[in-house]
């Protein structure tokens, strides 16, 4: 590992502590992330040095879903000018019929005018989600076209970053406590105020046994965030001591 390029976007990876061993927690929001800016670039926070082979397990999943959500989010506000022009248009057949039933009143038109603006919601909506999302539809376009992940990993500097990291595992290292996720949890929510490391442990807790089978490289792929939601994390698993 290096110190991060200049020019980079830096993507932050964690190895945080489970209660089988570490894991490798990806806390970014890839719709921030403007390929037209530079390229982007992995930051390790770890307290241990990681083989190269860690490494390339890592940038390789880094890599696959930031593509992956490029992908996803490339169609979104494409057309997000005609879909505010319909929009608009309903809005204004909407207000055209409200008023008519309003200078025609009759008692079944109070049913209308409770329906009208019912049926015409979806296609507000999508036009208002339409507009919203124009911005990281086009940065995920930029990235399909022009992305480029850095195959160089960094060392993660960030003071606060580091600080939230150390907290954690200082919680982990104390004597007779054991690892357990739902502590884990609180003491990330709580103690290191650390709001991505709680949803994971949270996540992580809820996942099927199944999925956590022991390996030195079992891979459990957490639930990314819905679109519209507050950001969270990508994660994986990677269970081993340290």
């Amino acid at each position: 590992m290096q110190d991060s390029d200049p020019n980079a976007q830096l993507i932050d990876a964690f190895v945080v502590p489970t209660d089988t061993g570490s894991a490798v927690l990806i806390d970014a929001d890839y719709e921030r992330l403007d390929a037209v800016a530079g390229p982007f670039q992995i930051a390790l926070y770890s307290r241990l040095p990681i083989s190269m082979g860690e490494l390339a397990v890592i940038r390789s999943r880094v890599e696959a879903d930031l593509f992956a959500h490029a992908v996803r989010t490339a169609t979104e506000g494409r057309r997000w000018l005609l879909a505010l022009l319909v929009g608009l248009l309903e809005l204004g057949v909407v207000g055209v019929l409200l008023a008519y039933l309003f200078l025609n009143r009759e008692p079944v038109h109070a049913v209308v005018a409770w329906a009208a603006p019912l049926g015409f919601l979806p296609g507000v909506l999508q036009a208002w989600r339409a507009v919203a999302r124009r911005r990281a539809g086009a940065r995920a376009r930029a990235t399909l076209e022009v992305g480029e992940l850095l195959a160089t990993t960094a060392v993660g500097r960030d003071g606060e970053s580091l600080a939230r990291l150390r907290d954690l595992w200082r919680f982990v290292d104390r004597p007779n406590e054991p690892r357990d996720l739902m502590r884990l949890e609180r003491a990330a929510r709580i103690r290191v105020r650390w709001p991505a490391a709680a949803r994971f442990y949270r996540a992580l807790a809820t996942a099927p046994d199944a999925a956590r089978a022991p390996g030195r490289r079992a891979w459990l792929r957490a639930r990314t965030r819905r679109r519209g939601a507050a950001p969270q994390p990508l994660t994986y698993l990677e269970t081993r001591s340290q």
